[in-house]
């Protein structure tokens, strides 16, 4: 992969390599991950990284990551949004296996000592700032405000453009 990212091609046709490439392979099955703030951070740090190694962009040359960045999505908004269109899809559908695990919230037993595990329940509540599982579920229902709903949370796309080089 080093011989591809230090060659003469294009920055265009790198980026879209990274993409086709490194980020499939990052995201694949993160539909499903619950993620603390700190782990998206993480994440997202990681993913920049990556991204600089790809279009041979050391951190001495002081470029900004929007520049960086260039019109991409960060990683952790793709995370989300592939969330939620799984999550909402799999409420519309309930002759998939998923569909009474999707809501589902612990209720029974005794609570361990510490702060309680992120559910899947918890994250889309995070996600799309709302505050109970029945708000989930009848605001999923309806694909058309779901989808309006979904898009406007994880459009956070940087706008800046940066100079080709």
């Amino acid at each position: 992969m080093k011989k591809v990212w230090t060659s003469a091609i294009s920055t265009k046709l790198k980026r879209s390599f990274f993409i086709s490439t490194i980020e499939s392979v990052l995201l694949y099955g993160a539909e499903t991950w619950t993620l603390t703030t700190k782990e998206e951070k993480s994440l997202d740090g990681c993913y920049t990284r990556m991204l600089r190694i790809a279009l041979n962009v050391s951190w001495q040359d002081r470029m900004r990551n929007d520049d960086l960045y260039n019109g991409m999505q960060r990683v952790t908004h793709k995370i989300r949004q592939r969330r939620l269109n799984l999550a909402g899809h799999c409420v519309r559908h309930p002759e998939l296996a998923a569909h009474p695990t999707i809501l589902w919230e612990p209720t029974q037993g005794t609570a361990s000592r510490g702060r309680r595990s992120l559910t899947f329940v918890d994250q889309l509540k995070r996600d799309t700032d709302l505050t109970s599982a029945g708000e989930l579920r009848t605001c999923m229902t309806d694909r058309d405000s779901w989808r309006k709903r979904t898009q406007g949370l994880a459009r956070d796309v940087v706008t800046t453009q940066a100079t080709p080089t």
